[in-house]
């Protein structure tokens, strides 16, 4: 115990034997310990009056005097108070520092609260969303975003990958934003203002979709002379082998062009709608089907159905998935393979899975296998006729459905495709 409270406990015992005798003599003890104790009462109490006097003042040295254990009380305040201001300073001057770079910071910031309040925001934010300082702080940000898909991504909670959207009024600006929690009650917004990606990528895909229109045009009478020249009995022998070539070329840039263009509606298009319901069983048989219509396929493609259960979508869009991905795999795996498309449903999604025992791909390039025209082997895939965009047409059809594409793949042992749909396109 410390030596002022050893001192403060004594006197009062003191002060109670004290006031003991002085009862005694009087004919009273109960009341004379009375009278010590009310003494002591009134001593520290007119303590703690000096003490509230002091602390309402801003002088930290000037602490006043006392006796007993409040000399030590005052002194330890005044070091909690003298420590506390220093912290203030340079929780100041790093809270200066703080909104300095925020507003150098080229893109968007805002400091959200746990209940997704607006805390802080730097200039940048407030140039890209119209925010006001005095009157938006505060303010719950789904009042100033009024976005759905952000407001959806918001309360979701799942902020690994970033959400791209369009600002209305105008929806002319478009923002990239991602969430990032730090501390135990605060997170992070970040937007970034990608209206010129998205104006490019716009520039990009009409110049594609108009392109591989136009081309569709000459293409067909090239074709059309192809087909006369190949059935002219005059025709010179050494030239049919040309002519073959010729017309296996066109028949594969047609092809490539209905795919670009195919490609183009699906970037270019919002979600699918949900008025259909397509069977899933039959698009699995009508995939294996094209599949073994190929010169070479798997003698094995089985199809397992665990579920009865139907995509709400567009059918053509998601044939093109299945189809595609079954003929993918039965490209790379051999006669002797065996492939496995397989539809399931749980409580959360729905799986449609392609598994294959084929070649599998190298884990370098599982991330890039999505992207337009991109071969593991390039050779190999225009031997048999590929254009590098079915996987491409996969991966933007499923986001037109809300549905992920998930690949793993071993190298020599085989590939599984899994497209994971959401509950809310899952119906009986």
């Amino acid at each position: 115990m410390p030596q002022s409270w050893s001192v403060t406990i004594f006197r009062l015992v003191a002060a109670l034997i004290a006031g003991a005798i002085v009862g005694s003599l009087y004919g009273s003890v109960p009341g004379g310990m009375l009278l010590a104790a009310l003494g002591l009462l009134g001593w520290h109490l007119y303590h703690l009056y000096l003490l509230d006097r002091w602390l309402r003042t801003d002088d930290f040295d000037d602490f006043p005097s006392g006796q007993g254990i409040w000399p030590e009380v005052f002194a330890r305040i005044s070091f909690f108070r003298l420590r506390a201001r220093r912290r203030g300073k340079r929780l100041r001057a790093v809270l200066k520092e703080f909104r300095q770079s925020a507003a150098a910071f080229p893109d968007s910031a805002v400091i959200l609260s746990a209940h997704n309040e607006t805390v802080y925001f730097n200039k940048a934010a407030r140039q890209l969303l119209g925010l006001r300082k005095r009157y938006d702080r505060g303010q719950r940000i789904e009042n100033l975003i009024r976005v759905p898909a952000f407001i959806d991504y918001l309360h979701a909670g799942q902020f690994s990958q970033p959400l791209e959207f369009s600002l209305p009024p105008s929806n002319k600006v478009w923002v990239q934003c991602r969430i990032v929690h730090y501390g135990p009650e605060q997170s992070l917004l970040i937007m970034q203002d990608i209206s010129r990606k998205k104006m490019l990528e716009t520039m990009r895909r009409d110049f594609v979709a108009n392109a591989s229109h136009e081309l569709r045009t000459p293409l067909t009478v090239i074709t059309g002379y192809l087909d006369v020249l190949a059935d002219d009995p005059a025709l010179a022998e050494d030239m049919q082998g040309p002519l073959q070539e010729m017309g296996r070329q066109s028949a594969r840039m047609r092809v490539l062009l209905e795919d670009l263009l195919r490609l183009s509606t699906l970037e270019s298009a919002e979600s699918s709608p949900k008025d259909e319901a397509v069977d899933v069983a039959a698009l699995m048989s009508a995939a294996r089907q094209a599949a073994k219509a190929l010169d070479v396929h798997p003698n094995t493609i089985d199809i397992v159905v665990d579920s009865d259960s139907k995509i709400l979508g567009v059918m053509s869009e998601l044939q093109s998935v299945v189809s595609n991905l079954v003929v993918n795999a039965a490209n790379h795996t051999g006669v002797d393979g065996k492939i496995t498309i397989r539809w399931g449903v749980d409580d959360r999604s729905g799986y449609l899975s392609i598994a294959d025992t084929g070649i599998g791909i190298a884990p370098e390039h599982i991330n890039r296998i999505t992207e337009r025209f991109f071969r593991v082997d390039g050779g190999r895939s225009r031997d048999k006729g590929g254009t590098g965009l079915g996987l491409a047409i996969v991966k933007h059809a499923l986001n037109r459905h809300e549905a992920q594409l998930l690949i793993e793949s071993t190298l020599g042992k085989g590939s599984t495709f899994t497209c994971v749909f959401p509950a809310n396109r899952i119906t009986q």
